[in-house]
């Protein structure tokens, strides 16, 4: 430990701080820099104070496919999953083997690590030890990360080894970091004179300037030469690059045991997570008589440490080493011997007789894909992906090699591996011309840009492709087809693309198909309005018999008809079939459509309710556009309610997220950008940037009646007064109260006639359906009140804008409040200043959480909810009860029900 007693007081100062917080640390250093030295210091350490130590380590050349480090760190632990919830329960017991197969969402998966710790923590302190990271395969490197932002509350400490050189995972877990650098010369001779006190000062120096301060390399390299007699330093060989030289000083240490103990080892190399009968059986096919004496020689020689019969290597480079060293026939042989001692589970017995192939074998391919189908169904999509692509390898026929290659980059989409995505269909596109294959492939490539900020082919591809896959497989042909469709609304709405897209798909589609009424819906609302209406009203009557996507699909297709309440019932049942499976990345699209037709709704609060639990989990589950959907409805609720620092973060935030956003995102932004400017008094600003909105085919409509009140402000009425119209003659055939309400109230505020005027504001307030959007009939009721006043019409002044305040100061929606109130002194009546704000203020989370309880439910039914550990809604309701003023979960229906 020579040079490091700064880096031993940080370690330590973590572990004797773990009753006030936990925490997780990357040490970060360059091969042999120490890192393993410190955290067995902090190992120690930490079993000295009452700690319980789990491990896990990357591997440079593992055999393992899948979850190999995750499974590492908790195979002595995960019988303790029985106190999890439910859900999170069955996901660890699948991917471990220990119950029924089932194929758990990432996040769930990552919840049940987290809540398993921290049942274990309750117990005594935990310390974490993540060696090796660079190596560690990508699923459970993603879960490291998770888990390590979630420590603060705990009494766990994680640490982190990382390469500094090479790839740097651990720039993506967002985790403090502590850098190891090199050895001073005067520390290094320190070392050096410990080592070797005899040494002559030639050599020493020699060693010194080899070594160039690493610990490692000084052990090493001083006692490699030694061990061979090289007192002279003219002697040494031409000097080598560092991790060259330290792999070779360890494989002079491996070429001086025994034949049979060099074999021991390299099966040992061979595959991480070994046991001590695994590992004899493998040695005996492989020819070694007696691998307890090959464990003691190698034990002997320094190279390994016996843990429980297992050999565990001094530093990774010794395990890389030995494999290296070997020739590629022992290589071959090592893998057979262990294919024959996992020949009862076909994953690890897949893997090694791949590992023992030579040139392509279409059996072993087919025993690989086998492989991927059980792991996917446990839940390892890493794994599953791994083995796909390891099978794509070995496959003869290039149309086989890229259809598993397709596979894998699906699997590699469904376990958030979006680099992978994209490789692996770089790669399959390479050698196929299937049309089948090459559909599949843009349809994963294209999913994956919906959720992150990935290209993926351009509409025009897309449906060529989709042609050309007809004749081969019709349903593949109509996925991607209405894929397009979407994409077409998404990114080119009311191009003329879609007319095309919506004519294939009638050919291809029966009328009653569930995806052609989406594409209508989604592409040409106004054209089939009868049938999409029809159609959606018969779907809803029996709600318990529609699935989440479904559901989903009704929900648009009402949209697009602008009936929001129709659609809002749709929604919430695909949130709630959504939450019960589990399927995260699907519940967190469907609730950035709830939490917007929420807020065109008026309900502000569970706008934001739900639109803040869609921003964290699209955080957790690494996908920057579903984050950035989020903060637009964070942006837009905080608009209406004149937030303006929440506005402008959340605005900048979006910008950071995704670098070129689709159009729907961008009309999301200049809506809030519009929205927030109107209700601050900026009119010219709020005028250019609803003109930017008001030509959208789906959000132009919403955003009418704003446009019409910036021109009225900004004087520009005739321009204003055209586009009202024309949007109104546009959607008419729609029949929606909701934009009935708003070309009505929009006329009405550009009306030069009082008799059109009041015309207009009576029939948009009084518009039958209007009472679902309460805020929209406040903003009707503001405006004509004004109207009223300013003709001085008093008393019918008061009554409209006095109903306007009370609706806009229970939704807080403060602009638009403090304007009818400026309107009601106008007019004569006293009213209060802006309310005092409340002192009981819950976070979304916690007033989610709240609701939840007050129903009944239990902490590990809310966790199950809610992708969170059960013991943090236990932390969460420890601090609402304060906040609340009350003691018991019994209370909790009362205290709740006027802060919503």
């Amino acid at each position: 430990m020579h040079g490091r007693a700064r880096e031993q007081a940080r370690l330590l100062a973590l572990l004797e701080d773990i009753d006030a917080r936990g925490s997780a640390l990357v040490i970060r250093g360059a091969a042999g820099i120490g890192k393993s030295t410190l955290v067995d210091h902090a190992r120690s350490a930490a079993i000295d104070r009452g700690f319980r130590v789990l491990t896990c380590a990357g591997a440079q050349r593992d055999s393992n496919a899948g979850m190999a480090g995750l499974q590492q760190l908790l195979h002595v632990v995960v019988d303790r999953a029985d106190q999890l919830p439910e859900r999170q329960q069955a996901a660890l017991r699948s991917l471990f083997g220990l119950g029924p197969s089932i194929s758990p969402d990432q996040l769930v998966l990552s919840v049940a690590v987290l809540g398993l710790l921290e049942n274990l923590a309750q117990q005594q302190p935990l310390l974490l030890i993540v060696e090796d990271l660079q190596w560690m395969d990508q699923p459970t490197a993603n879960m490291i990360g998770f888990v390590g932002r979630r420590l603060r509350e705990t009494a766990i400490i994680m640490l982190i080894t990382c390469r500094a050189d090479g790839p740097d995972p651990a720039a993506d877990l967002g985790l403090p970091e502590l850098p190891l650098g090199r050895l001073t010369d005067d520390e290094g001779a320190g070392l050096l004179a410990e080592l070797s006190p005899s040494m002559r000062r030639e050599m020493r120096d020699r060693v010194l300037a080899e070594a160039e301060g690493n610990p490692l390399a000084l052990v090493e390299l001083s006692r490699g030469l030694l061990d061979r007699g090289l007192h002279d330093a003219s002697r040494l060989p031409l000097r080598l690059p560092l991790g060259a030289r330290l792999e070779n000083a360890f494989a002079d240490q491996v070429a001086r045991l025994s034949v049979p103990a060099q074999d021991y080892l390299l099966l040992a190399a061979g595959h991480t997570g070994i046991t001590p009968a695994e590992l004899d059986r493998a040695a005996r096919r492989l020819g070694v008589d007696a691998p307890e004496d090959c464990l003691r020689e190698a034990e002997d020689a320094g190279l390994v440490r016996s843990t429980g019969g297992v050999p565990g290597f001094r530093h990774p480079l010794i395990q890389s080493a030995i494999y290296g060293a070997a020739t590629f026939p022992r290589r071959i042989a090592a893998h057979r011997a262990l294919a024959e001692v996992y020949a009862a589970e076909p994953e690890r017995a897949a893997w090694h007789r791949s590992a023992a192939t030579v040139g392509r074998d279409e059996l072993v391919a087919r025993d690989l894909e086998t492989a991927a189908g059980l792991a996917g169904g446990r839940g390892d999509l890493g794994g599953a992906m791994r083995y796909l692509e390891r099978a794509a390898d070995l496959s003869p026929a290039p149309d086989e090699m890229a259809r598993r290659l397709a596979r894998a980059a699906e699997a590699a989409r469904r376990s958030g591996l979006s680099t992978a995505v994209i490789r692996l269909v770089t790669a399959a596109t390479a050698v196929t011309s299937d049309p089948v294959v090459l559909a599949d492939l843009a349809l994963t490539e294209s999913r994956l840009g919906l959720t992150t900020d990935a290209a993926g082919p351009d509409t025009d591809q897309l449906i060529t492709l989709a042609r050309r896959a007809v004749a081969a497989d019709r349903e593949v042909a109509a996925n991607l087809y209405t894929f397009v469709a979407l994409r077409c609304a998404l990114y080119t709405p009311g191009a003329a693309v879609g007319d095309l897209v919506l004519d294939e798909m009638q050919r291809l589609l029966p009328d009653e198909d569930p995806r052609l009424l989406m594409a209508e819906a989604t592409l040409a609302p106004v054209r089939y309005v009868d049938r999409i209406s029809g159609a959606v009203r018969a779907a809803t009557r029996d709600s318990a018999s529609l699935t989440p996507l479904w559901a989903g699909g009704l929900a648009t297709a009402a949209e697009s008809l602008h009936d929001w309440v129709l659609a809002g019932h749709c929604w919430a049942v695909a949130v709630a079939g959504y939450r019960r499976s589990g399927e995260v990345s699907d519940l967190v699209n469907t609730q950035l459509r709830q939490s917007r037709n929420m807020l065109v709704r008026g309900d502000l609060s569970d706008a934001a309710l739900i639109g803040g639990e869609a921003h964290r989990l699209g955080t957790d589950l690494g996908l920057p556009a579903l984050v950035a959907h989020g903060a637009l409805m964070t942006a837009h609720v905080a608009a209406w309610r004149g937030d303006d620092a929440v506005v402008a973060a959340s605005l900048a935030a979006v910008a950071e997220l995704v670098a070129v956003p689709r159009a729907e995102l961008i009309m999301l932004t200049t809506w809030a950008r519009g929205i927030w400017a109107l209700g601050a008094g900026r009119y010219d600003e709020a005028y250019d940037e609803l003109s930017a909105v008001v030509g959208h085919p789906d959000f132009g409509p919403l955003v009418v009646a704003d446009l019409a009140e910036a021109a009225y402000r900004r004087g520009t009425l005739d321009q204003a007064a055209e586009v009202v119209a024309a949007v109104g003659e546009r959607v008419r055939p729609l029949g929606s109260p909701l934009l009935r309400m708003l070309i009505d109230r929009g006329q009405g505020v550009l009306a030069a006639d009082d008799e059109q005027a009041e015309r207009h504001f009576r029939r948009a307030r009084d518009e039958p359906g209007a009472a679902d959007y309460p805020l929209q009939v406040a903003r009707t009721r503001l405006a004509y009140g004004g109207w009223l006043r300013r003709r001085r019409r008093t008393a019918a002044a008061r009554d409209e804008l006095a109903a306007a305040q009370a609706v806009f100061d229970q939704a807080g929606a403060h602009p638009w409040a403090a304007r009818a109130k400026a309107e009601l002194r106008a007019a004569g009546v006293a009213v209060q200043g802006p309310a005092e704000p409340r002192d009981v203020v819950l976070t979304a989370q916690e007033l989610q959480i709240a609701r939840f309880a007050a129903e009944g439910r239990t902490n590990k039914e809310i966790a199950d909810l809610l992708f969170l550990s059960h013991r943090t809604v236990g932390a969460h309701l420890y601090r609402i009860f304060p906040k609340l003023g009350i003691t018991s979960r019994a209370a909790l229906r009362d205290a709740i029900a006027d802060l919503t």
